[in-house]
């Protein structure tokens, strides 16, 4: 399985709406028509977006790719959305034939060692979105002695989404909400004590998206495990997608050990989880 490495070039687009279905109270998932053009996204990369017409937006929003497809007549690409503010709000009223420019792909993908045959995938929230990504690519890219696990975790059901295609995508599909409504009750990361006892962790790569305080508590608990492959894949807020603002740093580590901000858009989203200076967070 080749590694999947570096950004491709960035471009400006202008996508057609296919559909815009509401999901929940405020989960969207949008379907874009795109140029042939469009390079392919890795799992991991995102788009920036901004619904063209009067009263839009002056800056465009960052969304993980969900889902990608190119085939004979047609590139589409899907994202999940949550509705938070009148950027979200006013895509939540998009409909199909509408047109929106998208910039893209953007942004650092997850690497992937196709010699471990173990995936650990974790997903909280609107992670979720990235990781089926992921998943979709391990399914396809994989060999017969790939297995993919994945953990998936929210509030509550309203928080659950994409359950029937991780279920698809995923060999184990791990469900958790912290009120028990469905899967275990708690936290996503209550799971990792029991599958890396399973699972030989010099066999194993861990990829994770969620909010911050869960990836800060998922890397405290793998910091320990020796030789065990952690990445994960960071929700900040993004002003430009590019860089040039320095608007969505991290403190991350570099070779000598010393702390360094760099932005989450350019050199991310998806870091090492052993480089980031979680203390700082």
């Amino acid at each position: 399985m080749a590694a999947i490495m570096k950004n491709k070039m960035k471009s400006l687009w202008s996508g057609k709406i296919i559909f815009n279905r509401k999901l929940r109270p405020l989960h969207f998932h949008l379907g874009l028509s795109l140029p042939e053009a469009f390079a392919d996204p890795y799992p991991g990369q995102f788009v920036m977006l901004r619904p063209v017409g009067p009263g839009g937006p002056l800056l465009s929003r960052p969304f993980s790719i969900y889902n990608f497809n190119r085939g004979q007549d047609q590139v589409r690409i899907e994202i999940l959305y949550r509705v938070t503010g009148a950027g979200t709000e006013m895509m939540s009223a998009l409909r199909g034939g509408m047109t929106v420019t998208i910039l893209g792909p953007l942004g650092k993908g997850f690497v992937i060692d196709g010699q471990k045959r173990n995936h650990l995938l974790v997903a909280g929230g609107m992670g979720m979105a990235p990781i089926a990504f992921l998943a979709g690519y391990l399914h396809r890219k994989g060999s017969a002695e790939t297995r993919v696990i994945t953990c998936l975790g929210a509030k509550n059901c309203d928080d659950l989404l994409g359950l029937e295609q991780l279920e698809k995508l995923s060999d184990i599909l791990n469900i958790a909400t912290e009120d028990g409504a469905m899967g275990s009750c708690g936290m996503v990361t209550d799971f990792l004590p029991e599958l890396l006892k399973e699972y030989d962790p010099a066999e194993t790569n861990v990829y994770a998206c969620g909010p911050m305080p869960m990836l800060k508590l998922l890397a405290g608990r793998l910091a320990t495990v020796p030789k065990l492959s952690c990445q994960v894949s960071v929700e900040e807020r993004m002003a430009c997608g590019v860089g040039a603002c320095l608007g969505c740093a991290v403190p991350l580590l570099d070779a000598r050990g010393r702390i360094t901000q760099k932005s989450v858009c350019k050199y991310g989203p998806v870091f090492a989880s052993s480089k980031i200076c979680w203390e700082r967070l």
